[in-house]
């Protein structure tokens, strides 16, 4: 029998040696003896057979819960292999079982097996990109799979796309506004010229934030005379208002001088983020344009006291 580095040199050697001949394995039983794997188990994931509870609807003690009927697909399958540690530190296979009592998988189909799917780095990062412009996994996968040629040539599925995504979002959990505003405040260590300022409730959740890169700021000093403040509804799943700071170049376009988010349209609000604007800024502008909104209006008469302050004029052409 061969000698092989250590238990992890087995387990890939076996997993290549499954992939090719179309059935897949699993870690199985293990003895440890002083912080050392001295007997360890590799099973075909056929082996064995699950353990069905049977459920009787009829007495009272059911609760109506809904059982998944998947079948088991296991059928007492015998193929595997064993590693002991030898006396002399050498990790040695004593046992190798290669008899199975169920068919492989045809060549066609197995880069459906569990062995033979898995997302590189690259794909992930790939993921990562696409849901940043708000496309789905199951887009980002029909894309990879146009990219590679097939489906054969992605190396995974739809399901572990999504996966993918999902424990990402389980990761990130209720940090990511924390995460956010780490963000945005270490732009601040990179990027020239980037200011960035965020306020807090009383239990540290985010109430607010506001920022502005470089090219904003120069936008601002040359066109910066009239601004245009608009708060959007709240359509996010955070229930933060989304304010953007408006502009109008010498060519009539509409240029970003800032951007924000609040989490309540509140007077008190709105004067944080003026302050956060002329501190960014240094000034205040000539003229502020904003929808009807009395808070609005109450901060900044508060303070931009030399600002003059106008309402949109809605125009159906």
């Amino acid at each position: 029998m061969s000698n092989f580095k250590d238990v992890d040199e087995l387990e890939a050697f076996y997993r290549r040696y499954a992939l090719a001949g179309g059935f897949s394995i699993r870690k199985s039983t293990q003895c440890v003896e002083n912080n050392v794997v001295r007997l360890k188990y590799f099973v075909c994931t056929k082996e064995g057979s699950r353990t069905v509870k049977e459920v009787n609807t009829i007495t009272e003690d059911f609760k109506g819960k809904k059982q998944r009927r998947n079948g088991s697909q296991r059928t007492n399958c015998d193929a595997q292999i064993r590693l002991t540690l030898t006396d002399k530190g050498k990790n040695r296979v004593k046992y190798f079982g290669e008899e199975h009592n169920h068919p492989f998988v045809d060549e066609d189909d197995i880069h459906f097996l569990t062995a033979a799917r898995e997302l590189t780095f690259t794909q992930k990062k790939m993921l990562d990109d696409l849901a940043n412009i708000n496309i789905s996994p199951i887009k980002a996968f029909n894309i990879m799979r146009t990219m590679y040629g097939g489906f054969n040539k992605v190396g995974a599925t739809k399901s572990d796309c999504k996966n993918y995504k999902r424990n990402i979002n389980l990761y990130i959990g209720d940090y990511d506004a924390e995460m956010a505003v780490q963000r945005l405040m270490a732009k601040k260590d990179y990027c020239p010229n980037f200011s960035s300022d965020y306020f807090t409730s009383p239990d540290g959740a985010l109430k607010g934030s506001f920022w502005v890169d470089e090219r904003a700021k120069k936008n601002f000093y040359v066109f910066g005379d009239v601004v245009s403040l608009d708060a959007t509804y709240r359509h996010n799943k955070y229930n933060l208002v989304f304010i953007l700071f408006t502009g109008i170049d010498n060519h009539n376009l509409n240029v970003t001088l800032g951007a924000a988010l609040l989490g309540s349209e509140t007077a008190e609000s709105y004067i944080l983020l003026l302050k956060y604007f002329k501190r960014a800024f240094g000034y205040e502008p000539s003229v502020v344009v904003t929808d009807q909104d009395l808070t609005m209006k109450r901060a900044i008469e508060d303070f931009f006291p030399n600002s003059r302050h106008r309402l949109h004029v809605a125009y159906y052409g």
